[in-house]
């Protein structure tokens, strides 16, 4: 039980050497900017605590288990590249969920071939981890396309069941993507499943997408419908054996698909140079057999159809062979030739900010303030920020002394976490803290988190999230074994109501924490 995400893709697709360094720095961006971090434990004077730290590559990997806009953990997930990529356990179904399988849709842009995320089997076709990514990195990609009938035969080749519950038509961004997803009902259910829809289709004025790029004007459906009837008739009225009927069309197709190129009048009509051609590679009984009008017009419709699956599957169906057994002897060459079109012709996904990814505000994103250049503050965080300068100017400018500095730091950061739940003090900040002890500006923001801490009104907020002290009380609430002295929460953090857990003192203190650990937004602030 859970949710999982991973990624589907074709045997040996990969991402090209080229690309490597890029795609590991965007991983690593990507993870960051979505509010992926460690959790480190911090052993010092006999006290136990633990400070947020941005996941980072490190040696071609990441592990990490916390997310910040989430404000909780679920199970490790991260990068190797030893492994292959992105790599993941649950996720949940929150933003820690939205930042993976962004990565797994970072990592299919980057593969060289078909490849597509899934979260408990099912594709992941939404346009907007497309929009984030171009956001974050001034990209303009499209939507990878995907033809679904690759995806189908990568399954089917790592034995998966139950293809027919795949959501195939949700690949489906052009026309050539809705041929592959024909191709996959036609495997699936039958190509006279497809016989009534395809009658219905082929009736419509073919549109500018329906055309081929040979400029015929024939749709898909048409064809396909007429390959079929070419393929009984020729069954009917060659002169040759059943076998040697399919063995004469079948190494026709293989020659055909096994071209880079060709012109539809070439298919259309056969000339001296293509009788030569095909007249070579195939047995010389079968030469005279080229004059057959029938096969003619199988070959025909079988270029015009330009589906090779479903011409393989018509195939089987009238020769009463087994799909899988005919496919294998074309599936390394088999392809669409006309639709060989561009990723860069896809239409680009508008990009998708932070704000909009995560349904917060530019208040939520102190931590990454000067890394985003459009984040723009609200004119109550602004002044909030000169309400927190004075305070410093007036504490900075007082004479006080702290008694065993070190542990004053300590007891705050456990109070935090006692009292409000889960509040953490950075990483980069405590280092920096105590490599300046003696410093009175690092005490100063200090004694301002004090204050914050103690301050009645902030206590009263922050216990919307707790069981009442009382004997009443006792059946209430969550039993924490590992919770050593927090107060008890009234249920689980993960399913307490998002409104409670983001009480104004934790959101204040959240983002006073961020504001300390952000350099360059602390120095605008407080002047270092």
């Amino acid at each position: 039980m859970g949710t999982f995400a991973g990624i589907l893709q074709k045997d040996g697709v990969r991402v090209p050497d080229a690309k490597k360094e890029e795609f590991q720095r965007r991983i690593e961006k990507l993870f960051q900017a979505g509010g992926m971090m460690e959790l480190k434990v911090v052993q010092l004077c006999d006290k136990q605590t633990r400070v947020l730290k941005k996941a980072s590559m490190q040696n071609a990997n990441m592990n990490f288990y916390y997310n910040y806009f989430e404000d909780d953990c679920w199970e490790n997930a991260g990068f190797c590249a030893e492994r292959g990529g992105v790599w993941s356990n649950k996720i949940g179904w929150s933003d820690f969920h939205h930042v993976v399988v962004a990565a797994y849709v970072l990592q299919s842009l980057y593969l060289d071939g078909t490849a597509v995320p899934r979260v408990n089997g099912e594709f992941v076709t939404s346009r907007v981890y497309t929009g984030w990514i171009n956001y974050l990195f001034h990209e303009n990609y499209p939507q990878k396309k995907n033809d679904p009938w690759q995806l189908f035969e990568a399954l089917h080749n790592q034995r998966a069941t139950d293809l027919g519950e795949y959501d195939w038509k949700g690949l489906v961004q052009d026309t050539d993507g809705l041929i592959g997803y024909y191709e996959v009902r036609a495997v699936l259910e039958g190509t006279a499943a497809l016989d009534k829809e395809f009658e219905q289709l082929a009736e419509r004025v073919p549109t500018k997408e329906d055309r081929r790029k040979d400029g015929s004007g024939l749709n898909f459906y048409g064809c396909a419908g007429q390959f079929k009837e070419a393929v009984r008739c020729y069954h009917k009225k060659s002169a040759l054996s059943r076998d040697e009927q399919l063995s004469m069309i079948m190494g026709i197709l293989r020659s055909y698909y096994a071209q880079e190129s060709i012109s539809f009048d070439a298919a259309y009509r056969r000339d001296d140079a293509y009788d030569s051609k095909y007249g070579e590679e195939c047995d010389n009984k079968y030469n005279d057999e080229y004059d057959n009008e029938y096969l003619k017009a199988v070959f025909r419709f079988a270029v015009l159809t330009d589906a090779p699956v479903y011409v393989i599957k018509i195939l089987a169906e009238t020769y009463r062979v087994h799909f899988w057994k005919l496919w294998q002897q074309v599936k390394d060459v088999a392809k669409r030739k006309p639709c060989q079109e561009a990723q860069e012709d896809s239409p680009k996904v508008s990009p998708v900010s932070t704000e909009q990814f995560f349904g917060i505000t530019a208040d939520d994103l102190i931590l990454f303030w000067g890394d985003d250049e459009n984040i723009r503050f609200s004119k109550g965080l602004e002044k909030w920020f000169a309400d927190l300068r004075k305070q410093y100017e007036m504490i900075v400018g007082q004479e006080f002394t702290v008694d065993n500095p070190l542990h004053w730091i300590l007891d705050l950061m456990e109070y935090a976490d006692k009292n409000y739940y889960c509040v953490y003090t950075f990483a980069d900040f405590f280092e920096e803290t105590l490599e300046h002890l003696n410093d009175k500006r690092f005490f100063a923001l200090w004694k301002i988190y004090d204050g914050m801490l103690h301050d009645p009104e902030m206590e009263k907020a922050g216990s919307v999230i707790f069981v009442p002290d009382g004997p009443e009380y006792e059946q209430i609430g969550l039993y924490d074994p590992d919770a050593r002295s927090r107060r008890r929460l009234k249920g689980s953090w993960s399913i307490l109501d998002s409104k409670d857990k983001n009480n104004e003192a934790r959101v204040t203190f959240r983002r006073y924490m961020a504001l300390l650990e952000n350099r360059n937004l602390r120095k605008e602030v407080f002047g270092f």
